[in-house]
């Protein structure tokens, strides 16, 4: 008995310390470094210096000026927390001469949640394009944040690069600066973000090869003086559904809305498909919602577009173009056109005024101001636009993600789905400020002549490796600037995977099991 006895009791403590040995790894490597006058690290510098792969490092509210950080180690999380966001605020031009953080190239994946940018800038011999984020890595995300006042708000090279539930304002410097500016990535998803008042540059440009422009407000509002509100200078297989875009009084560049492969390299996939976007052209009348220079296809579909200009232009006239269910108008029947409230009244002509489409190319969720989405109602036919009025009283539309209730038809087209995650809770201040919101856990130029491209009812089903929401850690050589003062290329010279600590989950199994034999042993 007592050999029995002995042997029960040291078999469990090994099997304990096998299964302890095995999580330590995993332990220490999640670990979470806090920063905050009475936290482990005084500054956000200090503390990224110090993380290991699979750390969080976690920054209370306050300023932190000059804290300026080169992130150097993936599967990585850096957020703000408290009742406000840190601000991270740029006085002088960054050492580095890139930005407040820099994803170093081959780092990734790195998440930056709730924070704000503001303040950075170099001269014009090193570039002139100082950003809030310089991403040179494989795989980020951006949640929550707030870039203002910057050449650039983000500056990204050929990652993976997914952005949501942020505001982007008053960034941008000589035209040649961005509120975003996205490289040649393999994909890149914009969702339910707040882009506005770009200083002559553009609200959001993007080379990646794959974009999923997702329930955003884009604006230049009364004053804006900015270039397009949507620029794809190399196209690449695009996506613009549920968009606010809107083309302002003071714009520099007065006829860019949306523009297609003008200028630069071209990507392989030449296809765009915009759906279900409100588009309000507030400028000059011979502004043109959508140009595609070139393309194999342009897809747009059950679009409003309110006052004057050409709805859709293209420069090649072997270009497929399918017009269907869009309605141009000066009385759209708007809640508040003046203050950008895009909902529909009562009674307005696109009220049930779309054409059924394959539910992948209806939109599932719609913009909520500030920088938060909604489920989008289904109710009836849909309606033409970003916003479906009335209320559909067979779902709760403030959780709606997948947009299954759609309808198809034998007219319809074919798409990838346009998954959606998780949507922010929270208000927060419009322009002036930040906003505030957080995911849930349910809501996912130039003027001229051109010719016409053929016009077709029909678009042909676009394909697509992954699905629309998330963002793959692959990519190919980018250059993340087109400035004319300060062009730099970055090699990630890596794939984003993510290392799990030494043993992972089969190896505790494995101990589980041990353990589990050994109890049955003492047992008998």
């Amino acid at each position: 008995m007592r050999t029995s006895f002995n042997y029960a009791h040291v078999s469990t403590a090994v099997a304990f310390a096998a299964v302890f040995g095995l999580l330590a790894p995993s332990l220490a490597l999640a670990a979470t470094l806090t920063v905050g006058a009475d936290k482990q690290y005084k500054t956000v510098k200090e503390a990224v210096g110090a993380a290991k792969s699979g750390n969080v490092i976690e920054i209370d509210p306050g300023e932190y000026v000059d804290d300026i950080s080169s992130i150097k180690v993936g599967d990585l999380t850096i957020r703000g927390v408290g009742d406000s966001r840190p601000h991270l605020r740029a006085t002088v031009p960054p050492p580095n001469k890139k930005g407040i953080f820099v994803v170093e190239a081959g780092v990734g994946p790195v998440t930056v949640e709730n924070l704000e940018f503001s303040g950075s800038k170099i001269s014009e011999g090193d570039g002139n394009n100082g950003a809030g984020i310089r991403a040179q890595g494989t795989d980020l995300t951006v949640r929550n944040c707030y870039f203002h006042d910057n050449q650039n708000g983000i500056l990204a090279g050929d990652g993976a690069m997914t952005i949501e539930y942020s505001e982007f304002a008053y960034n941008g410097e000589a035209g040649y600066e961005h509120n975003v500016y996205i490289g040649t990535a393999p994909k890149f998803v914009f969702r339910g973000n707040y882009t506005h008042h770009a200083k002559s540059g553009h609200a959001l440009k993007s080379r990646a090869l794959e974009n999923h422009i997702l329930y955003n407000r884009l604006m230049e509002e009364a004053d804006g003086n900015g270039s397009a509100l949507i620029d794809l200078p190399q196209g690449g297989l695009t996506y613009v559904i549920g968009n606010l875009i809107q083309k302002g009084p003071m714009a520099e560049n007065k006829y860019r809305i949306v523009f297609y492969k003008g200028e630069g390299g071209t990507n392989p996939d030449l296809r765009l498909f915009v759906s279900h976007n409100t588009f309000v052209n507030d400028g000059a009348p011979a502004a043109v919602f959508v140009e595609a220079k070139a393309g194999t296809e342009v897809n747009v579909y059950n679009n409003l577009f309110v006052g004057p200009g050409t709805p859709i232009k293209t420069g090649d006239p072997n270009t497929k173009i399918v017009d269907l269910g869009n309605l141009q108008t000066e009385d759209a029947g708007l809640v508040d056109r003046a203050g950008y409230d895009y909902h529909l009244l009562d009674g307005a002509p696109g009220i049930d005024a779309g054409e059924v489409l394959d539910a992948l190319l209806i939109p599932d969720s719609q913009y909520v101001h500030p920088s938060q989405t909604e489920g989008r109602p289904v109710v009836g036919a849909p309606d033409i636009g970003a916003y479906e009025f009335g209320v559909d009283e067979g779902t709760t539309t403030d959780d709606s993600t997948t947009g299954d209730e759609s309808t198809t038809s034998d007219d319809s087209t074919t798409a990838p789905d346009p998954e959606t995650t998780a949507g922010p809770t929270t208000d927060g201040p419009t322009s002036g400020g930040p906003t505030s919101g957080g995911p849930t856990t349910n809501d996912p130029t130039t003027d001229g002549d051109t010719s016409d491209g053929e016009t077709g009812t029909t678009g042909s089903a676009p394909t697509t490796e992954g699905n629309l929401g998330t963002t793959d850690a692959t990519g190919g050589d980018a250059t993340d600037t087109d400035s004319a003062t300060g062009s730099e290329s970055d090699d990630d010279g890596g794939c984003g995977c993510r290392n799990d600590a030494n043993g992972g989950p089969g190896a505790l199994l494995t101990a589980l099991a041990v353990f589990g034999f050994t109890a049955r042993r003492r047992r008998r």
